[in-house]
């Protein structure tokens, strides 16, 4: 019975190992969470954070922050965007699982409800059917099946009711896994990907709380509060002027009313557009600034400031500021010349691409032996063996070769010195897609002001085919406290075909 869109289901089974049978599992680009918990004893180890979900181990987990047993309080998982989806198939370790005693002394969830998600165009948005479950006060894994619209990307639990903890109120999830049926290609080679980003942030919080952070200069704030300043749906009018402007940083940032509460912010961001425009890596020769005049480098960095900030600002949809974290102060960094001349890498793709030319020729020819009557007739320039053999029926997937011409086209630059650099500018190409694959080139810019980043821009390729593909630019705001340097606040413009919004991040006292 459907009831104000809420499915009431069963009691899920328990499981000693999950068992999805046939569906594929999916790991998550983040998880996010209402609140989760902090406290002095562990405040280095953190094993309370909404990532902790996703790692496989119940010596770790989430645990709800507020007051009380936290009823109300909700996790976010958010994995691909998917275009052909059924159904998930979610997988949870209930309460705090590293000991049957600590599962009792804390408070475990009793009902919970499962809401898919969505990224819409303000923001995140539930969508779907929302399914309401009763789990069992047991060990082990149970599975709650959550039926889902083709087009989904995540899943949040909100905790409905709870069980008592013998000791404490609050509220523990060691693991949450999601599985899904359906028909969009399976990248195991992405979600394998993911599931190790997962692995290197839990094994980075390991090693922080072994050495105490004492030696970074940028120390992040248990995380931040976002707050919506401004949100503009585009009308048709406001997003043929956008198609018709050249999509570059500044003439989208027109579109950014001006307003007391970010006009400051606003002008860094007007600046960090123009510098890149001069800079961008999309420009050949001498019509790139840093490709002319900046100097090629390979950046080092403390690699637990990504871990750190993967943390803190879950809550932002973009990652690229995570992805940079460890630039943003450059007591933290250093920068070395690049070795690797360009003749090199011209050698390195032509020999890939002759290496393909004969895996591919090799293909075709086993191809054609097993499918007699394969071969391209005279009004086709493809066979279907060729179809196959370059990998479109899998998702057009990117030949290694493509992907080393776009790393040639990008690297790394620093305007200034090396000791002391003004700006850093990285291109980098990404595989992209789920349904589809294609190679996306991601520039991001950080600016500096003396020793701390000023401003961050992030800008992709557009696809105008798959909708809107926003300029994001983050500027920075800083304090000082006993020696070391913290980020007080965020303010995020994202410009996008859809939609104009500016968010402010403040950084959140500690619990």
């Amino acid at each position: 019975m459907i009831l104000l869109s809420l499915i009431l289901a069963a009691a899920p089974p328990v499981l000693l190992e999950p068992d999805a049978g046939t569906a594929h599992r999916l790991h998550p680009r983040r998880v996010t969470a209402s609140s989760f918990l902090e406290n002095g004893w562990n405040k280095h180890a953190q094993n309370y954070l909404p990532l902790y979900v996703a790692d496989d181990d119940p010596a770790t987990a989430w645990v709800e922050g507020a007051k009380g047993t936290g009823v109300g309080e909700a996790i976010e998982w958010w994995g691909p965007e998917l275009t052909r989806a059924k159904a998930f198939r979610v997988f949870l370790r209930n309460g705090y699982q590293k000991t049957e005693k600590l599962y009792r002394a804390n408070a475990r969830p009793k009902a919970v409800k499962l809401e898919p998600l969505g990224q819409g165009e303000t923001g995140p948005q539930t969508t779907g059917t929302a399914v309401e479950v009763e789990l069992k006060d047991v060990l082990g894994w149970q599975e709650v099946r959550l039926p889902v619209p083709a087009k989904v990307q995540g899943v949040r639990l909100t905790l409905v009711s709870t069980y008592p903890g013998a000791s404490y109120d609050d509220t523990c999830l060691s693991d949450l896994r999601v599985y899904v049926e359906g028909e969009d290609p399976y990248k195991a080679e992405m979600e394998t990907a993911a599931f190790e980003q997962v692995r290197a942030y839990a094994y980075e919080r390991k090693l922080a709380a072994a050495r105490n952070d004492t030696q970074a200069k940028l120390e992040w704030a248990a995380h931040y509060d976002s707050e919506d300043l401004f949100i503009q749906k585009n009308t048709e009018e406001q997003e043929n002027f956008l198609y018709a402007q050249e999509r570059t940083p500044t003439k989208w940032l027109a579109a950014v009313p001006e307003k007391k509460a970010w006009s400051a912010q606003l002008a860094r961001a007007k600046a960090v557009a123009a510098l890149f425009e001069r800079a961008d890596l999309n420009r050949s020769g001498k019509d790139s600034e840093a490709r002319a005049q900046w100097l090629r480098v390979k950046p080092a960095q403390l690699r637990p400031q990504r871990a750190a900030a993967t943390s803190a600002l879950s809550f932002m949809e973009d990652p690229g500021l995570v992805r940079v974290a460890g630039l943003l102060h450059l007591a933290d960094a250093a920068f070395f010349e690049a070795d690797a001349t360009q003749a090199q890498m011209h050698a390195k793709i032509s020999s890939t691409r002759k290496s393909e030319a004969r895996a591919l020729a090799a293909c075709v020819k086993q191809c054609e032996a097993d499918n007699p009557g394969e071969k391209a007739s005279a009004d086709e320039s493809v066979s279907r063996c060729e179809y196959m053999c370059m990998g479109y029926e899998e998702g057009n997937l990117s030949t290694r070769s493509e992907q080393l011409t776009h790393q040639l086209t990008g690297g790394e630059y620093v305007q200034g010195t090396l000791a002391k650099p003004t700006a850093f500018l990285r291109g980098l190409s990404e595989e992209n897609g789920n349904r589809e694959s294609w190679i996306n080139f991601r520039q991001t810019l950080v600016t500096y002001s003396g020793d701390k980043a000023d401003t961050v821009l992030i800008m992709g390729n557009k696809r105008l085919e798959d909708g809107d593909d926003p300029i994001y630019l983050h500027v920075l705001d800083w304090r000082e406290a006993k020696g070391k340097a913290k980020l007080s606040t965020i303010t995020t413009f994202i410009i996008g075909m859809e939609s104009v919004r500016v968010l402010r991040y403040v950084a959140a006292t500690n619990a």
